[in-house]
Order: structure tokens, then C-alpha cells, then sequence
């Protein structure tokens, strides 16, 4: 065989090879355990054609906001907002974040960066982005607050009457900030706001969500979960009984009378202030017009999760969000999960029934 037949046959096999991965890769895309290593093979064996698929989805949110009839471009009022945002390492996610929020957030804004003691080097980076960046605030932590302690440490540093959560692995996009006071704005009793987020895939993580109580469960769902973000009925504005905490924007004065129950340090803290201030009688909603993009961890790559175990051992850690459980029943008098009545319980304990669950709270409760 010559050299140029030898290349040809080369150049048939890696073709069959990638199709090949496609075709695995649309089969297993929506089980996110397995994309992050489809995500190592691409990034390792075509690294241009990785980086053009990400900056196609930013391509495509941009051109579907600018066409949108619905797009929220100018407001006749513009007040300051305070935008809030928790660091823990990952200090590539915060950089990407806090360029996105200052080539698309208009109105008069400051950034507020609460570290959770981070190393070194990652603190090293924020002091440079602190100098680099007008009204950027950082506050560097001893300690590990966790999200709940950090939001509520992070709102004492803020300005403004408007609070603008934001996760540090979040892109805003064009007019994100102008849809989200559009909603806020359309009564004194819409007291929170939130975003369209929307995964890597270009698929939405959540555009609002609900709360169904029954037989004793506070059940909760995403509103156009796994949707494609450009679907028409997705721009479907919701007043929404929870709204999830990482890229929401507040009256200050509400959610300081309510604030975040630094009980919940788990997980679970938006679902309870929203249920106290739904309660109050005040109105949550979605704001289909501020789409962000939510890098978020499942859709890391192995690589990434390595360096960042500490990290994904604490956000994953039983007892914390046993404990988050336990007390949002003895506060509620409801057992927390999602649509589905045996999650978390059955992922975490195998508990199948209200009546093993209620058992588990009764025992875990005496044996505090």
C-alpha cells in the first residue's frame, strides 16, 4: 500500500471513529454523567471545533433575543441594582461571569464577590478583577459559608433597593437585566424575578418553577425543563410558587424582611423563603426575556471534576442536606421533594413511602 493509499485509509477510519462518537454522543447526551467525557474526547481530539460549539449557543441566544418581538429592550426607569456573587475556586467560571456582566448589564450596577476561602491562587485572581473592574467589592472569607451564609453575609455589602443573585458558572446575555425589572416592575407585589437559564446544549435548566402540596409532600418542578430555549412557548411569563436562587433578581426590602434560614445550608434554601413569601401573599415569576447560559458542573468535563472533588463533596454531602430536610419539616410541617414523591429520599436513603420517610425524620429529629 503507498503512503497516499495508507493516508486515505487513515483519513476513512478516523471519519468512522467520529461518527461513530456522534452517534454515541446523541444517545447518551441527556445522561450528564457520561457528557463530560464525551466532552474530554471532543476537547482533546478536535479542541477548534469544542470552542465553536460553545460559542455558537452564545451566537444563537444573541440572535434569538434581538429578533424576539418580545425582548424587552428599554425601560423608562433604570434603578441600580447590587449583583451578588459567591466564589469558590473555579476561578475560570468567575472571570468569564464578571465579563459578561459588564459588556451586557445597562442599567447602574455594582458587583459584590464573597469568597468562601478559596486557595490562594484563586484569591490572588479576584484581587486583580477587584482593581481591574469599577464597583467591583470583594470580600475574601476565613471560612466556607456555604450558599446560604454566604448570599446573607454577601446582601450586607450591597448599595442598592435591587439584589441580583447570580452563580459564578453564569453568562447574562443582551437585555438580561432590562426583562428581569420588566416583570418586577409589573406590581409592588412581585417580590423576586427569575431568568431563563439555559444548559451548554442550548436546552433550559429552569424558566420559573412550581409547588404542588399534597398528602403531606411539598412537591416541587422546573417550568420547560429540557425545552429547547428558542421554543415559542417558552416565553410564556408564570407567577411561579418557588424561583431557583442562582440567577434571580429581588426587592431588597422584601427579601430582607423574609432573608434566607441559614438552617438550610444543604440545599433547598430558595424553595424556603419562596414558600414563606408566598405565604405572605407576595408574587414570584419568571422573565422568559433574560436568558443566561448555566456552565453548570454535570456538563464539566472529568478533568475539571478532579481538580474540583473538594468542591463536588460538599455540594453533595448527606448529612448536609439531611439536615436541610429535617428542618424544613419541622418548620413547614411538609416533606420536601420533587414531582416525584421518593426523591431525595430514595436516592439518598432508600426510602420509598411517606410513612418510612416520616419514620426517618422521627428518628433522626429524637436523635439530636
Amino acid at each position: 500500500m503507498s503512503h497516499h493509499q495508507e493516508q486515505i485509509e487513515k483519513l476513512r477510519r478516523e471519519i468512522q471513529e467520529l461518527q461513530a462518537s456522534a452517534d454515541w454522543y446523541r444517545r447518551t447526551y441527556h445522561d450528564r454523567r457520561l457528557a463530560g467525557v464525551v466532552r474530554d474526547r471532543l476537547q482533546r481530539r478536535y479542541p477548534a471545533i469544542a470552542r465553536h460549539r460553545g460559542a455558537d449557543l452564545e451566537t444563537r441566544i444573541r440572535r434569538y433575543i434581538d429578533q424576539n418581538p418580545l425582548t424587552v429592550k428599554q425601560l423608562d426607569r433604570a434603578e441600580p441594582v447590587s449583583i451578588i456573587m459567591l466564589s469558590f475556586n473555579r476561578v475560570e467560571d468567575t472571570r468569564r461571569a464578571i465579563r459578561a456582566i459588564y459588556r451586557y448589564t445597562r442599567p447602574p450596577f455594582e458587583v459584590i464577590i464573597l469568597d468562601n476561602n478559596s486557595n490562594e491562587e484563586t484569591r490572588r485572581e479576584l484581587r486583580r478583577m477587584a482593581r481591574r473592574y469599577r464597583h467591583l467589592t470583594v470580600v475574601l472569607e476565613t471560612v466556607n459559608l456555604g450558599c446560604a451564609g454566604g448570599r446573607v453575609k454577601a446582601q450586607r455589602f450591597a448599595s442598592h433597593d435591587y439584589l441580583l443573585f447570580l452563580d459564578n458558572d453564569i453568562m447574562v446575555s443582551p437585555y438580561y437585566l432590562e426583562n428581569l425589572f420588566a416583570q418586577l416592575y409589573r406590581s409592588d407585589a412581585v417580590a423576586g424575578v427569575c431568568c431563563k437559564v439555559v444548559f451548554p446544549d442550548g436546552r433550559i435548566q429552569f424558566n420559573g418553577g412550581r409547588m404542588l402540596q399534597e398528602d403531606g409532600y411539598a412537591l416541587y418542578s422546573l417550568y420547560d425543563e429540557g425545552r429547547p430555549f428558542d421554543e415559542e412557548a417558552t416565553n410564556q411569563v408564570h407567577d411561579c410558587q418557588w424561583i431557583p436562587g442562582g440567577a434571580t433578581l429581588w426587592r431588597r426590602k422584601v427579601f430582607e424582611q423574609f432573608e434566607i434560614d441559614g438552617n438550610m445550608r444543604g440545599s433547598f434554601e430558595d424553595n424556603e423563603i419562596s414558600l414563606r413569601m408566598i405565604r405572605a401573599g407576595y408574587t414570584l415569576a419568571n422573565a422568559p426575556g433574560a436568558i443566561v447560559i448555566h456552565d453548570h458542573y454535570d456538563f464539566k468535563n472529568t478533568d475539571f471534576k478532579q481538580k474540583e472533588i473538594d468542591y463536588f463533596r460538599a455540594r453533595n454531602h448527606a448529612g448536609r442536606i439531611q439536615d436541610a430536610l429535617l428542618h424544613f419539616y419541622q418548620k413547614h410541617q411538609l416533606i420536601f421533594s420533587f414531582s416525584w414523591k421518593n426523591n431525595p429520599w430514595d436516592i439518598i436513603w432508600n426510602l420509598n413511602s411517606r410513612e418510612e420517610i416520616l419514620r426517618f425524620i422521627a428518628e433522626k429529629t429524637h436523635a439530636r
